[in-house]
């Protein structure tokens, strides 16, 4: 019988030992491995499900269309141009180039992303083959290459891809904003960004209405892009956005632009703006200002000043100057209104029981209010002795003055609310200004004078064409807007906007005696630029100072005219404001003849027949002709003007057309036959 030594028994007691240890660590890696999987099957089993199926699947967002914008008639002004975009699979490219080179090709028939670049660079607008490549070899698994690509690139791609020359990419249906009038209404309708986004104007402001629901479109696909055959595919629709059919009248917008432009270039000011607006109902008519800009190139100005100033920004700055471009200063910015405002205080004066059309003033070229002498437009003349009625007409602004003191602070005050010069109007557009208005508390006397002609406050020409409308719509204050109606894409009106009264501020009766008033102003008084024959056409002229930080600025005005017409029953009201006219600054002068050309025009568009008069009908049977004020203008402005009326031209001195009229024979308002002659002097 054999025994086993001590020494032998030790060794097998070690050995079983560390093959216990081995298999407990075995078992125990095991157990902890089926707790590992059983944590990622049961409790994360849904998360990682999640990315497998994310890393199979293409997610595609399909661009809804946008609502279109038209004018009341229904004619385009914003629409949707059919683009297309390209999207790549770089992974697709990748393998190509790997297929390609495993084959040995020669060099030049070997397939790279560098030579696709090099195509498309070729094809595709405005890209160049680095950027491209850049795309091209991105660690994406589905990207953009490029983005509202016309019909014939397309056709150039797949020809390129048919040639085997690109790889890996697809193309989409998409939309661009495109706007067929170019610079029509560009400050109302405004823009939108690359993304489709409305980022100025109407196209700001009713973003939520024009934009739709985006849809997708989830496609299946391998791990470089791919489809699979029998892969989960699910489309969602897209859902468009509603139009938006404006108040403007396409036509009417092109004759108020027409004539603010004239009026830019005839007064070399520094912008000219216009509003048109149908006083029953608050709709904007019109709505111009010059310059403006190009809606479908809308960073770059329309004029060469403009461009140069642009091109000497560094990149920070031309954000602001964008920006100020785009604004619409008619509903943005205000101004000092001037002497339209006259009407206001003396509606506020009649409907308080203060005055009457027969009342008697005294004008001696100006009134000492405390420390303050404030003077007539006339002074060192005087209007001497005149009634309400001829201290409208001539403008007076001692007459203005009595009658806010009449008046008082408080109800002056209070006519300021009635007429909605304390607070925005709440037009359907972003960013409307808030007026500037003195407090009470603050005002004072001499602020109380000033503010009677409309120096001392500041308000939005929007502000004042719809205080000053309500004078010809019964004395009730119209709220203002832009935007007629909302429709779907099967022209089904979705929402309408109607007009609104905001309150009744003074009685019919007030009502018609400044009508009365504001034609007189027309027939006889400061505005009689604005006269045309056959047409009872009202209006009121105004010029006034510009400030800065309280400080008056040297050779700045703003130089305005407002009129209506018929007067008889106003349906067409027109304010335009010339921002620093250079020469003569009156607004008789520099705006009377850009709304005289509108209202000439709009009436007989919107079908009000002329009426004449006996007197005019003798006249125009005798062929007589009136001439103009043509002082102040170009000569080649003024032998325009007397052209358009059948009257000739004389230069004097004769030969020379490089000058500003001086004087004139025969003088302004003479009556003379058709076809004669009228001097034009330098000095």
């Amino acid at each position: 019988m054999a025994f086993k030594s001590k020494k032998t028994k030790d060794v097998d007691s070690k050995s079983r030992n560390r093959l216990a240890v081995f298999f407990g660590i075995v078992i125990l890696f095991f157990i902890l491995l089926v707790i590992d999987l059983g944590d990622v099957m049961i409790f994360k089993g849904e998360k990682y499900a999640s990315l497998a199926e994310r890393q199979q699947t293409r997610d595609i967002n399909i661009v809804a269309s946008r609502g279109e914008i038209y004018d009341e008639n229904m004619n385009p002004l914003a629409i949707n141009e059919a683009m297309y975009t390209v999207w790549i699979r770089p992974g697709e490219v990748k393998a190509a180039e790997e297929s390609s080179k495993s084959k040995g090709k020669k060099k030049g028939e070997k397939f790279t992303a560098e030579a696709m670049a090099e195509t498309l660079a070729g094809i595709i607008p405005d890209t160049t083959a680095e950027d491209l490549l850049k795309i091209i070899k991105s660690d994406s698994k589905y990207t953009r290459l490029a983005k509202y690509v016309k019909e014939d690139t397309v056709n150039a791609i797949k020809e390129a891809q048919t040639d085997g020359k690109v790889k890996g990419l697809e193309i989409t249906n998409t939309v661009r904003r495109y706007y067929p009038m170019g610079t029509l209404a560009s400050n109302v309708i405004g823009t939108t960004n690359d993304d489709y986004v409305g980022i100025s104007g109407l196209e700001l402001y009713y973003d939520q209405y024009l934009t739709g629901k985006e849809g997708r479109w989830i496609k299946s696909t391998d791990v470089r892009g791919n489809d699979l055959n029998n892969g989960v595919e699910k489309y969602y629709s897209p859902q468009d956005g509603c139009s938006i059919v404006l108040t403007i009248d396409e036509v009417i917008q092109h004759f108020v632009e027409s004539a603010v432009e004239d009026v830019y270039n005839n007064t070399d000011a520094d912008s000219v703006m216009s509003i048109a607006m149908n006083p029953e109902t608050g709709e904007i008519l019109a709505m111009a200002n010059y310059p403006d800009y190009d809606l479908n190139n809308p960073r770059v100005p329309i004029l060469d000043k403009q461009k140069a100033e642009l091109e000497g920004l560094e990149s920070s700055e031309k954000v602001n100057y964008w920006n100020n471009m785009w604004r619409n200063p008619m509903i943005n910015d205000t101004y000092e209104p001037g002497s339209p405002f006259k009407l206001l205080t003396t509606a506020s004066a009649l409907e308080d029981g203060l005055t009457n059309l027969s009342d008697t003033f005294v004008c001696n070229g100006g009134l000492q209010i405390y420390d303050t002498y404030l003077r007539c437009w006339k002074s060192p003349g005087s209007h001497g002795y005149e009634t309400l009625v001829d201290g409208v007409a001539n403008s007076c602004n001692p007459v203005f003055i009595t009658l806010s003191q009449r008046l008082g602070i408080s109800r002056f005050y209070n006519y300021l609310g009635l007429f909605g010069l304390t607070e925005p109007t709440g037009i359907d557009y972003p960013g409307e200004a808030s007026p500037i208005i003195q407090n009470k508390k603050d005002a004072g006397p001499v602020g109380l004078a000033t503010m009677s002609y409309g120096q001392g406050i500041a308000a939005t020409p929007i502000q004042v064409m719809a205080a000053l409308s309500s004078l010809g719509n019964d004395g009730k204050l119209m709220k203002p807007h832009l935007v007629k109606k909302l429709i779907d894409d099967e022209g089904n009106t979705v929402h309408e906007f109607k007009p609104e009264v905001v309150r009744q501020v003074v009685s019919s009766q007030t009502s018609k005696e400044i009508c009365s008033m504001m034609e007189n102003v027309v027939r006889r008084g400061t505005g009689a630029d604005a006269y045309i024959p056959g047409y009872r056409i009202g209006g009121k002229t105004g010029t006034a100072n510009q400030f800065k930080n309280g400080k008056l600025v040297e050779n700045k005005t703003f130089s305005s005219f407002f009129a209506m017409a018929p007067m008889e029953d106003p349906k067409f009201a027109v304010l335009m404001v010339v921002n620093s006219p250079k020469g003569v600054r009156y607004g008789s002068k520099t705006a009377g003849p850009g709304v005289k050309s509108i209202l000439s025009n709009v009436l007989d568009y919107i079908g009000i027949e002329p009426v004449y008069t006996s007197d005019e009908e003798s006249k125009l049977a005798s062929g007589k002709v009136t001439v103009p004020n043509l002082v102040g203008y170009s000569y080649d402005s003024a032998a325009t003007w007397l052209s358009n009326i059948g009257l000739n031209v004389i230069e004097c001195p004769t030969g020379s057309t490089d000058f500003n009229v001086v004087d004139q024979y025969p003088k302004p308002g003479t009556q003379v036959s058709a076809g004669n002659s009228v001097c034009l002097y330098a000095q």
